[in-house]
């Protein structure tokens, strides 16, 4: 992969996003080929009131202009100084304006694919209270319009650097290994766990995320369809954290730091996985778009979803 390491930051005037921005920059300061330009989108300002005061001069709405858009050029600044404060190569730091940004998820995503960023990184929330919602709503917007990039959710209130990566046995698990290895390895002294949660076979009918069902011409040769696909499915998984461990450890990552965990499913894949962060403490959490690209050609797998909105992590990376 030869991509350049390039994380575009999208950011509002809040103290949470200053806070997120700030938190990334302190988990990668010390890899030194990533590179961060920060977004911020600005919405038209409100000239509503203005309409009901009598002979408003065409001077003055044209300096309040100015100054709105002075005021949200510091957006920017302040973000940047947060960022550098904490120790981030202020050369690795470059800004994007937009003005009459009415719709900030679009405008980062189409910034993104333009200029060919890998990834995109958001608070989890913006400038509205947290306790009001699960996931900001420009965040939910690029979770389910992003489904080429990579976005990262960040929560700076956690605090941990260790990672847990989630692996099926699927492609897409691979993918999720090279985002983990190529944006973390460089954290020597973090815990690597990656963690695969065993599916049962659904009842019945085998099909799911995991299993695709082909009717048997007969009882036993479903079963032996059953025990092979439970075969295959177990040496993909196997094999993707094989070469996953491998991969960390060549990269820099000492080897008694590197975990791998298969337990059988519990209480459901996405609560176990969940359950695994809580009780682990990691601040990092990796996973994929979905398991399989054929089970739903748009949009998020129902395990992701709910990861998504209830994980709690310090950067939650969606890998596509």
């Amino acid at each position: 992969m030869n991509m350049k390491k390039r994380v575009l930051f999208g950011v509002d005037d809040s103290v949470f996003a200053r806070q997120a921005i700030a938190g990334v920059g302190g988990l990668l300061r010390h890899s030194a080929d990533v590179k961060i330009t920060i977004f911020h989108g600005a919405p038209d300002p409100e000239f509503s009131l203005f309409s009901r005061v009598p002979r408003l001069n065409p001077e003055f709405m044209e300096n309040y202009q100015k100054l709105w858009s002075l005021e949200q050029l510091q957006v920017l600044e302040r973000a940047k100084e947060v960022l550098t404060e904490i120790g981030f190569d202020p050369d690795r730091v470059e800004t994007i304006y937009e003005e009459k940004c009415n719709d900030p998820a679009s405008s980062i995503y189409k910034l993104a694919s333009l200029e060919d960023f890998e990834t995109i990184a958001l608070a989890r929330w913006g400038a509205s209270a947290p306790a009001q919602k699960l996931m900001g709503g420009v965040t939910y917007q690029l979770a389910n319009l992003a489904d080429d990039r990579v976005l990262w959710l960040v929560d700076p209130r956690i605090i941990s650097h260790d990672v847990l990566v989630t692996v099926v046995g699927a492609d897409i698990s691979r993918r999720v290994m090279e985002h983990a290895v190529r944006y973390f390895s460089h954290l020597t002294d973090s815990r690597f766990t990656i963690f695969h949660v065993i599916p049962p076979v659904p009842p019945q009918v085998y099909q799911s995320s995991y299993w695709i069902y082909e009717p048997p011409l007969n009882e036993e040769e479903g079963q032996d369809n059953i025990t092979l696909w439970m075969k295959e499915y177990a040496n993909k998984a196997k094999e993707i954290t094989d070469e996953g461990k491998e991969k960390l450890i060549k990269a820099g990552i000492p080897e008694q730091n590197v975990t791998v965990k298969f337990q059988a499913q519990n209480e459901g894949i996405a609560r176990d996985i969940l359950a695994e962060l809580e009780e682990g403490t990691y601040g990092v959490l990796l996973l994929g778009r979905k398991g399989f690209k054929d089970i739903s050609q748009f949009g998020l797998g129902s395990k992701a979803n709910k990861l998504l909105h209830a994980a709690r992590a310090f950067v939650t990376c969606l890998v596509n």
